[in-house]
């Protein structure tokens, strides 16, 4: 789970947050744009494709693909990634895997507070330089690239972020890592305001009786 906890908790990070930019020029107005517009949404449904690809041995590149699905509503989150269900409820994880009937809950702290999606903003908003990375034409559709080179950050190189220009919304986001893996998230369907209740994002137990849990002491 952690290996994605940047990337996805940093697309959440733009869905969620309410802070403005404090830097200036047409790219960060653009991503204040996105942001006030996604804001004022009550719940949202997203699917997304994923590709890692990460040197093999021999020198050739290796994919690895994947799909998920994450739900917000509020500060509420469930992603569904790999079998595995993922509660998001402020600082508490909950991953829930039905194939080996076992729910394992942490409490993000220390390091791992940089995975949260407030963090992860204010670290690129205070500490990235953003440009433009160009543009290109989908299905009709402009997406307008944003490059984000965050500074004092060993294991990222910098980040584009793709947006749909037509729905003001995230339409893509990869990662270079300075250890030459690249991580691509694209946006298959993006739903809002479908009347998600809350419940369908908040964890609970009484769901899956006979489940080993496995929790630190209070949680």
């Amino acid at each position: 789970m952690k290996q994605y906890s940047s990337l996805l908790f940093t697309l959440m990070a733009f869905v969620w947050s309410s802070v403005a930019f404090a830097q200036s020029g047409d790219p960060l107005t653009l991503l204040k744009e996105v942001q006030s517009k996604t804001l004022a949404y009550k719940d949202q449904n997203i699917q997304f494709a994923m590709v890692i690809e990460a040197p093999g041995r021999d020198g050739k590149k290796v994919q690895r693909k994947t799909s998920g699905q994450v739900q917000v509503v509020g500060e509420k989150a469930l992603l569904v990634l790999n079998g595995q269900k993922i509660f998001l409820d402020g600082s508490r994880l909950t991953t829930v895997s039905e194939e080996d009937e076992e729910i394992v809950v942490r409490k993000l702290d220390g390091d791992e507070t940089q995975y949260t999606p407030a963090s992860i903003l204010k670290k690129y908003e205070s500490g990235s330089n953003f440009q433009w990375a160009g543009e290109e034409t989908v299905s009709g559709t402009k997406i307008v690239y944003i490059r984000m080179k965050p500074k004092n950050n060993v294991d990222v190189r910098d980040v584009v972020l793709g947006i749909n220009m037509r729905t003001k919304r995230i339409h893509s986001y990869q990662e270079f890592g300075t250890n030459d893996v690249t991580t691509t998230l694209r946006i298959v369907q993006y739903d809002v305001n479908q009347g998600v209740p809350v419940s369908k994002v908040t964890f609970n137990k009484a769901n899956y009786p006979g489940y080993d849990y496995i929790a630190p002491k209070g949680m």
